[in-house]
């Protein structure tokens, strides 16, 4: 398999910001204007702890102190502030083209680096609802989540999980499901979305989101997202799947590539940035 390079990579950035379009959305006055009485918290039962062995398994390192992986996601952490509060963005997808390339651990680590700033709050979504994964990557057993609050109205209080930093909240997927760029792509989902950004006007929500070649998912649930970061593995992703990627993203606001290098024991490292 043709691993991807980094003049490559360059190259398939430039032909991308070419391509890419207008935002999907901007904030609303209204918006900006919900009192913190709205706010929906995590219920007190959903308390959940998470073991530091476990995090470590999953290269969940952001939390580290003079690490130098911490270093490289309080690198991301910052390049990726500035651009949405410059453009009043607050909903961040995290995809990539294929599984297997770091985007849930990336997505995970961006969260914890997130929260530790103490500026900041985080909700965490996991969306991808066939194949969900951040609630394993964090030990935590199955969860009443997103699937259930869409599926079978569960309060979204009793979907929500406080973990072990302060400033991090989780939605786990919930059960799997099959038809999930039906879900996704549904107007209750649309309602959803626009709820959480409301009621979190405080907050960054980042998405977890299926690879963009693996299934449709990513594409339907576009419009309700303010931009995209795109994780690649560094000699594994191919160039011809970032294109095909970009150009599926190419009405998004893909503000960056993360190369994720597997040289480096899949440590993900801010290499280009659009």
């Amino acid at each position: 398999m043709a691993g991807i390079t980094m003049d490559k990579l360059e190259k398939a950035l430039e032909k991308a910001r070419g391509m890419r379009g207008s935002s999907f959305s901007q904030p609303t006055e209204q918006m900006r204007s919900r009192k913190h009485s709205d706010i929906v918290l995590p219920h007190p039962s959903n308390a959940v702890r998470m073991r530091e062995e476990v995090l470590e398994r999953h290269r969940v390192l952001a939390h580290h102190t003079r690490d130098t992986t911490a270093d490289i996601f309080r690198i991301l952490r910052t390049r990726v502030l500035q651009i949405m509060s410059q453009s009043g963005w607050r909903t961040l997808a995290i995809t990539s083209p294929n599984y297997g390339d770091g985007k849930t651990t990336t997505a995970l680590n961006l969260a914890v680096s997130i929260s530790l700033d103490l500026k900041q709050t985080v909700l965490l979504a996991d969306m991808d609802l066939r194949k969900p994964g951040v609630t394993s990557y964090l030990g935590i057993r199955s969860a009443a989540g997103l699937t259930d609050h869409i599926i079978d109205d569960r309060p979204v209080a009793q979907c929500l999980l406080r973990t072990s930093f302060d400033r991090l909240v989780l939605l786990p997927s919930g059960r799997a499901l099959d038809n999930s760029s039906e879900v996704l792509g549904s107007t209750k989902m649309s309602s959803f979305a626009r709820e959480l950004k409301a009621r979190y006007d405080d907050r960054i929500i980042i998405y977890d989101m299926p690879p963009v070649l693996a299934q449709d998912d990513s594409i339907a649930f576009l419009p309700n997202i303010d931009a995209v970061l795109m994780v690649v593995r560094e000699g594994v992703t191919k160039v011809e799947d970032i294109k095909r990627s970009m150009n599926a993203l190419s009405a998004a606001n893909v503000i960056g590539i993360v190369l994720n290098n597997s040289g480096r024991n899949a440590i993900p490292e801010v290499r280009a940035y659009a």
